[in-house]
């Protein structure tokens, strides 16, 4: 019995070491069943997953340079199949200013795969790694990883410094491909006080502990001893302290799933943010961080890259007289101002709440930052004598911030205020015009500032809606062929995103584009109107051949009244959706559609009319079909007057474009007399 307890606790043991080393994840320590495993267990559809993820924020001392923020990162990933291997590059974004910058060192990378029951390993080499300037505050540095195969495993890891020891970056744990294990550790020394906020929609354990920890330091004295003689002393001292630990262990991570009209998704996947609210050290009086948006507004006035700038105007006085000669009307003013500004300058598709090179440069060279040209145009706006003021913006490229900082702002627009109207001018947008801002813009947020500090949150999703209508006529042949003329009228968002994704096309190129669109067989005289006069809507005219639209069967035809501009297909396609409906504008998308049906056929089945809506308003379709003589007509109506629709209602407007394509695949059907 003795022997049999023995062997039973001998297994015990073993189990435990077993579980305790299939557990760990060392560096260098790839195991065959990873190498091996085909599919992840829990998503049989993820092409990638991350095995594991070990990220340690810490502080630490150095006698010269006082404190600063060291971030080690190790990172497993398994590739499953070809699609998965955009997730063997890895990029890091390092803050920079004149003074000082984040560096990255001691990388080290190996990619795993196994060949002839054999793990072979192939190391990144240093020319695999590459640091470039991403913009005026930020350097890139970048590296993927050799020799990925489908089934490889690869892994890195690479430590951080940052002598910013008051911003500890956002840490994300979630990701758009699965994650096995993570684990996350931060250690604040008790000097720095941070406040935590959490984002997305899975559950977070965060555990709080304290430890200690000590600042060591060298002390260099000097004293006299004999008469013309001295001796040097070296002392080593040290300080302790508490460290306050923030430890977060997750398993079997979901992918975040990105979505059709999310805007950033970095703002709802999951992370946690670390805040510091105040900085108290021993025998230094208390300093608070935390502050107000109203004093984060006042602060900016006070930076010399932009509410210095923002006061110079002798760069273009004599322009500015010159062009607004003789004008005294506030709105032709701002509007020749705006399309000046827009025609002079040239965006270097930098983000940047403040200026680089000056205004003054910038206006010289043609050229300059999102900061410069904005700026430039609020102070010639506020030069004519116009009531005008920046806005800071959140772009699409910048997360939501969850407290007052400057940091959360990476763009600057204008607003100008003319009577009772409230515009909005961004004119690092070529296609842009009053009130019609770029997606990069509307899709955020912003807050418009003043002087004296005083500051107001803005939403740019507009309140009107941009209209689309299409008109079709044409006529059915008595083999189904379809041949008829088509015209297509945009305004407004609609209109503007046009302009930026074909304006600069040529003819042949939107003739290819739209037959690929449209799936037409011939088209022919083809017209394009308006693209080049900003502010005015765009029509667009063709004729067409269509051979596949109508079924004929038995002496019968079986078609979609609405041809090639019904929608076939849901683009939300998922069962349920855990953040917001984000469209960035309200639309109304209407169609008419008159068909002559071919002689010697009548009409046996037309679609009925219908009619449904989202609730609260929120949005709304029409379906309406008549005859008139050997003429079937039909005309829709689809609008969405939301144009930011919050995620408990995905259901409900899944359902309602689900009806709309059922609606409109609904079929006429012929006869032959």
């Amino acid at each position: 019995m003795k022997n049999l307890n023995k062997l039973m606790l001998l297994g015990v043991v073993l189990m435990i070491s077993t579980t305790s080393l299939a557990q760990e994840y060392k560096f260098g320590k790839v195991s065959k069943e990873e190498l091996l495993e085909k599919a992840y267990p829990k998503d049989s559809s993820a092409n990638a997953a991350v095995l594991y993820e070990k990220r340690k924020v810490y502080f630490d001392y150095n006698q010269s340079f006082g404190f600063r923020i060291i971030t080690e990162v190790h990172k497993r990933v398994k590739f499953y199949n070809q699609n998965g291997f955009d997730y063997a590059s890895e990029q890091v974004f390092l803050y920079k200013i004149p003074a000082a910058e984040e560096k990255i060192n001691s990388i080290k990378g190996i990619t795993y795969n196994l060949i002839d029951g054999k793990i072979i390993e192939t190391k990144l080499k240093k020319e695999g790694v590459f640091k470039n300037e991403h913009s005026e505050n930020y350097n890139q540095l970048k590296f993927t990883m050799p020799s990925v195969k489908e089934g490889s495993v690869v892994e890195f890891r690479y430590k951080m410094e940052s002598p910013f020891v008051h911003n500890i970056d956002k840490i994300y744990l979630q990701q758009d491909i699965p994650i096995k294990k993570i684990d996350v550790k931060v250690a604040t020394p008790e000097y720095y006080n941070f406040k935590k906020f959490t984002t997305g929609y899975l559950p977070i354990n965060l555990k709080e502990s304290k430890d200690n920890g000590k600042m060591n330091y060298n002390v260099k004295a000097r004293y006299k001893g004999a008469p013309q003689t001295s001796n040097t002393s070296f002392y080593t001292g040290g300080i302790d302290y508490k460290v306050n630990t923030y430890t977060i262990s997750s398993s079997n991570i979901p992918a975040f799933k990105r979505e059709p009209y999310s805007g950033n998704p970095d703002n709802y996947r999951s992370s946690i943010v670390f805040e510091l609210e105040f900085e108290k050290f021993p025998n230094r009086p208390l300093k608070t961080y935390t502050s107000s948006w109203d004093a984060v507004a006042k602060s900016i006035f006070e930076h010399p890259r932009f509410g210095n700038e923002l006061k110079k105007n002798g760069y273009y006085r004599q322009d500015v007289d010159q062009l607004l000669e003789g004008i005294t009307d506030p709105m032709q003013k701002t509007i020749l101002i705006y399309d000046f500004v827009k025609k002079k300058m040239v965006w270097n598709n930098w983000y940047s709440r403040l200026t680089a090179g000056g205004v003054k440069k910038a206006y010289k060279e043609g050229v300059g930052n999102v900061a410069e040209i904005n700026i430039m145009l609020t102070s010639m706006l506020q030069y004519a004598g116009i009531s005008a003021k920046p806005v800071l913006v959140s772009s699409t490229n910048k997360t939501i911030s969850l407290f007052p900082t400057l940091e959360g702002f990476d763009y600057v627009i204008a607003r100008v205020k003319v009577g009772d109207s409230i515009i909005y001018l961004d004119a690092t947008d070529k296609y842009g015009e009053p009130n019609v801002l770029p997606n990069r813009v509307i899709h955020g947020s912003g807050r418009v500032i003043a002087e004296n500090g005083t500051s107001q949150l803005i939403n740019f999703r507009p309140n009107h809606l941009s209209r689309i209508h299409s008109s079709v006529l044409c006529e059915i042949d008595a083999d189904g062929l379809i041949k008829g003329k088509q015209s297509t009228n945009r305004s407004s968002y609609l209109a503007h995103n046009f302009r930026v994704r074909h304006a600069a096309k040529k003819q042949e190129e939107q003739i290819e584009r739209v037959t690929e669109n449209y799936g037409v067989a011939t088209l022919n005289e083809y017209e394009l109107k308006g693209v080049n006069d900003i502010g005015k809507s765009i029509s667009e005219r063709f004729e067409f051949t269509v051979n596949d639209e109508v079924e004929v069967i038995d002496g019968e035809m079986f078609f979609s009244p609405l041809l090639f501009l019904k929608n076939e297909e849901n683009i939300f396609k998922s069962n349920e959706r855990k953040y917001p409906i984000d469209y960035g504008y309200g639309y109304s998308n209407s169609m008419m559609v008159s068909v002559k049906i071919p002689e010697g056929y009548e009409i046996s089945e037309i679609p009925e009319g219908s009619a449904f809506k989202l609730p609260e308003n929120m949005g709304s379709f029409v379906y309406r079909s008549s005859v008139m003589g050997n003429s079937i007509q039909v005309s829709i109506t689809e609008t969405l007057n939301t144009p930011f629709i919050p995620a408990d209602y995905y259901p409900v407007l899944k359902q309602f474009y689900n009806q709309i394509i059922q609606k409109e695949s609904d079929q006429v059907v012929l006869k032959k007399i």
